[in-house]
């Protein structure tokens, strides 16, 4: 007898642990994601699209070192080639919640990303959680829920749908998303 594993939907989560010394500078990216939400430089003028409520991220060294580590661990861990394609802040106020969504786009399948990955970036603790859903053959609909962590990420495929559930604290709540391409 001999099994063949078809299709599976992997999460990737941890936390973005460097020496001491060395840590992302959060502070930077919320404050860089706060400024393009009072701006209102989003990534889509339509407010009723998905995307109304994702705000440009600025380019920043902490950012960018950001990446770069995520990039580099999940290949070493995960054997996982990722090239960016795209990355948003989201700013949760109190009682908000994100919108159930993807990160694909449906009639444009060549160009969608094929990993979402979550980072957390500033959260008040218990505050949210993100809650994946996913299909198990007939049992639909089926979702998983994280509780979200300061410095913490979680990667899936971009067809998967998800949200970060209602604000419960009395601060905003920051998140970052990357999308990549898998090569």
């Amino acid at each position: 007898m001999q099994k063949v594993v078809l299709s599976e939907i992997n999460l990737i989560h941890g936390s973005v642990d460097l020496p001491k010394g060395f840590e992302i500078n959060r502070e930077k990216i919320k404050n860089d994601i706060i400024k393009s939400f009072i701006d209102q430089k989003r990534i889509n003028t339509n407010p009723k699209a998905y995307s109304y409520k994702d705000y440009i991220v600025p380019f920043s060294q902490p950012l960018q070192w950001l990446k770069d580590y995520l990039r580099d661990n999940i290949r070493v861990e995960h054997n996982l080639n990722l090239v960016l394609k795209s990355e948003h802040g989201n700013v949760l106020n109190p009682k908000e919640q994100l919108v159930l969504r993807n990160q694909i786009e449906p009639v444009n399948l060549i160009n969608s990303p094929d990993y979402t990955l979550i980072y957390v970036v500033d959260c008040k603790q218990d505050s949210c959680e993100l809650v994946i859903e996913y299909d198990d053959n007939r049992r639909k609909n089926r979702t998983w829920n994280l509780p979200v962590h300061n410095n913490h990420f979680y990667m899936f495929p971009a067809t998967q749908k998800y949200f970060i559930t209602e604000n419960n604290s009395k601060q905003l709540n920051v998140i970052l998303t990357i999308n990549y391409e898998y090569i």
